[in-house]
């Protein structure tokens, strides 16, 4: 591993603890609960800020402005993709638990 200086270690370390926190599974009932909150019921006349990045902290584009919140249509594919790794995170379980 090449030499990081403190600054650049402490934000790597951040990071990793953000994303390992992120694939927590009481994170996706969270974050599924929170979604009804971003849709145009209750954002008309503001937005939501949407940023994507990937594990390793690359972002794929910059942030930009959702205006009047997320669609229904796009809570629904969230929902559906928060359902998929909620089973993925949940797949290995110890002995003796269905």
């Amino acid at each position: 591993m090449k030499k990081l200086d403190a600054a650049k270690l402490g934000a790597e370390l951040e990071r990793k603890l953000q994303e390992a926190l992120a694939g927590q599974a009481h994170v996706y009932y969270f974050a599924d609960k929170a979604l009804d909150k971003a849709s145009p019921k209750h954002l008309i006349g503001s937005g939501v800020v949407l940023t994507l990045s990937v594990l390793g902290g690359r972002e794929l584009f910059s942030p930009v402005l959702l205006r009047d919140g997320l669609s229904e249509p796009l809570i629904q594919a969230l929902r559906a993709d928060l359902a998929a790794s909620y089973v993925l995170a949940t797949r290995f379980k110890p002995g003796g638990v269905q």
